[in-house]
């Protein structure tokens, strides 16, 4: 089963790596918040097919959340068709 990204709140700046909370639904009406870290892990643990986030033009399919590594950090970021995409900075902010 996969979750899906539906809200953020970002701390120290505006880059993916600045996202420190993600609101998230599961397909059986559970939903629940989690930080950086925790996405993270979750990804880590269940594959890159695990949390994905909808595109801000709901005519456009979604894209993936997959963990990425700057040199100092782990963070979050949507890869689509084999790209990186700004869909997790679209999301509303909490």
């Amino acid at each position: 089963m996969s979750i899906k990204c539906v809200a953020r709140r970002m701390a120290g700046g505006a880059g993916h790596e600045h996202i420190s909370y993600l609101w998230w639904e599961n397909g059986s009406g559970g939903s629940g918040v989690s930080t950086r870290e925790q996405m993270v892990m979750f990804i880590e643990e269940n594959g890159n097919n695990s949390v994905w986030c909808p595109d801000k033009n709901p005519s456009l399919q979604g894209a993936w959340v997959h963990v990425h590594n700057n040199g100092r950090i782990k963070y979050v970021q949507t890869v689509a068709d084999g790209r990186k995409t700004d869909n997790l900075l679209s999301l509303p902010l909490r």
